[in-house]
């Protein structure tokens, strides 16, 4: 009945058996908290079991899909960790914290490994093809594009032409959303108070998308910001603008402009989708496109902030630049 009791506790009187249980007892759960406790920071074994197995995934679909850029990689595992709700130091934590238990760490990847046997034998079955989870697979990306100086000044009509930028990428497609900043001065001249800045996406079937600044002719820098969306489902040409310009014919003008920024946001994973679904661009016809036709083309794809232009001057930029 007693043959558990150690010898040497066996002849004792009940009660100092009973206390010696005891204190053996605690001894021995002591001793198992003391084995099993991980430090704060450390995975328990089902999350480190579980995060193994989406992290030989997430290996194997970039693989599959020929995902090489560092970048683009460092964002999908960044976002397999927000996933779990840890950091990359947590998980060497926990690396290290089960690699000096290489019994438990033994059994926790016999897990992951037979969670992946039957991950496969389902593919081979047919039930289901392994993708990214629309969290990581749809994370967008956000890339600098601009190629041009970051900054200069324009005095005379003699430097105009560094008031205007055309930019051209052959990745820019339907869906993107490019952000434009600028730092720029305008000076005082010709007693004209103000001209105008402007940005535009171009479009493959000729359309073009566009975002107006009013710039005050008061010699203060400002920050000069665009958000603009390609909507159109058109291959993108190109995209340009104009640090500025105004209403009136004049040489005399003096403009600083500094701190350029042309960011594209897009989503890697979409790319190839977005392709194939984009409109072909209807062949040219024959007839003839009267010059009001295109001023209404025009004013159909111009967006112009509230806050900028009066309507007077945006009509008068609309017939200029409609030619």
């Amino acid at each position: 009945m007693n043959n558990w009791i150690p010898k040497n506790l066996r002849n004792l009187p009940d009660k100092m058996l009973n206390k010696s249980v005891f204190w053996l007892l605690g001894i021995l759960v002591l001793f198992q908290l003391a084995c099993s406790s991980r430090s704060e920071g450390v995975m328990s074994r089902r999350e480190m079991r579980s995060f193994l197995v989406d992290y030989h995934l997430l290996e194997g679909v970039l693989s599959a899909q020929g995902i090489v850029e560092e970048d683009v990689k460092d964002n999908y595992y960044h976002a397999l960790f927000e996933k779990y709700g840890i950091t990359k130091a947590d998980f060497d934590s926990s690396l290290v914290y089960y690699t000096k238990n290489p019994k438990v760490f033994e059994r926790i990847y016999n897990g992951v490994t037979n969670d992946l046997d039957e991950i496969k034998a389902d593919v081979i079955s047919g039930k289901y093809f392994p993708v990214l989870p629309d969290s990581i697979r749809l994370k967008p990306e956000i890339k600098e594009i601009w190629s041009l100086d970051s900054a200069f000044h324009a005095i005379g009509d003699s430097s105009r032409s560094k008031l205007f930028f055309t930019v051209k990428n052959k990745n820019l497609l339907s869906k993107d959303v490019y952000y434009f900043s600028f730092r720029m001065r305008a000076f005082p001249h010709d007693s004209i108070l103000s001209g105008y800045t402007i940005f535009r996406v171009h479009y493959a079937d000729g359309q073009t998308d566009s975002l107006c600044h009013e710039v005050l002719n008061d010699s203060i820098f400002r920050r000069y910001k665009y958000t603009l969306i390609a909507k159109r489902n058109f291959k993108i040409d190109s995209l340009s603008g104009v640090f500025y310009e105004n209403l009136q014919d004049v040489d005399s003008f003096c403009v600083y402009v500094d701190s350029v920024v042309l960011k594209r946001k897009y989503v890697p994973a979409l790319q190839d989708s977005i392709k194939l679904q984009l409109d072909t661009v209807p062949a040219k016809q024959d007839s003839i496109v009267t010059a009001a036709d295109s001023v209404s083309m025009y004013q159909d794809s111009i967006k112009v902030k509230k806050d900028t232009l009066s309507s007077n001057r945006v009509h008068q930029h609309i017939r200029r630049h409609s030619k």
